[in-house]
């Protein structure tokens, strides 16, 4: 493991009038969302709290966690992870694999002027493999890939590789916790920070440390 958990306690914090406003139509686009009975087309989507989810992401900048910008949101759903990182000031880009979903990410977050980009892809990038296990869902490499000393994983349609990426927030289904704390061990560059929202005041934040890759 090359990663450590780092103190953090949730707490209420101040919202700025901006994003109070961002949550309020989220909030509006998920009522209608539910009313059209579309969660039935996905039923493990419950959205997360989303003051909790923006006072983790506001701490970690304010205390100058992430190395720089660049922010990816794994398994974005409505993209509000992803919004925040970009009232943020990040580079923020979303990662769904459900189309719809991401159509509905997009509209939110134009209706709101706020500057972010999706991909509909897999979170599991290219080189990768995930599998059903005892615990949940767990990823291991694919030994058929073909690795090479030089290979740094890259989702399609992003201009950098993942290990330059400096802030991740994902907020894992039931049983894919250490799936995704390990996918992070995995393709996180050394200094990346996780924000990990696991439920009401359940959040935890995570920093990439320096080891060997190779004895993953």
């Amino acid at each position: 493991m090359a990663y450590i958990q780092l103190p953090y306690e949730v707490e209420a914090r101040s919202i700025p009038d901006d994003v109070q406003a961002f949550i309020e139509e989220a909030d509006a686009h998920c009522d209608r969302f539910y009313d059209e009975k579309l969660n039935k087309r996905f039923p493990r989507y419950v959205p997360s709290e989303p003051d909790q989810v923006y006072s983790a992401l506001k701490y970690v900048t304010d205390q100058g966690l992430p190395l720089g910008s660049n922010f990816i949101e794994w398994g974005s759903g409505f993209g509000v992870g992803t919004a925040f990182a970009a009232l943020l000031n990040y580079e923020a880009t979303g990662i769904e694999i459900e189309p719809m979903l991401v159509e509905k990410a997009e509209a939110l977050l134009s209706d709101q002027n706020i500057d972010a980009e999706f991909l509909a892809i897999s979170f599991i990038p290219e080189g990768f493999i995930i599998y059903d296990a005892l615990s949940g869902h767990d990823i291991v490499r694919d030994d058929s890939f073909g690795y090479t000393s030089e290979y740094s994983a890259r989702y399609e349609g992003m201009d950098i590789d993942i290990e330059e990426v400096d802030l991740f927030f994902v907020y894992p289904w039931p049983g894919e916790q250490d799936m995704m704390l390990k996918l992070f061990d995995a393709v996180a560059g050394e200094g990346a920070i996780l924000v990990a929202y696991y439920g009401d005041k359940d959040i935890c934040i995570y920093q990439k440390t320096e080891g060997d890759d190779d004895a993953y």
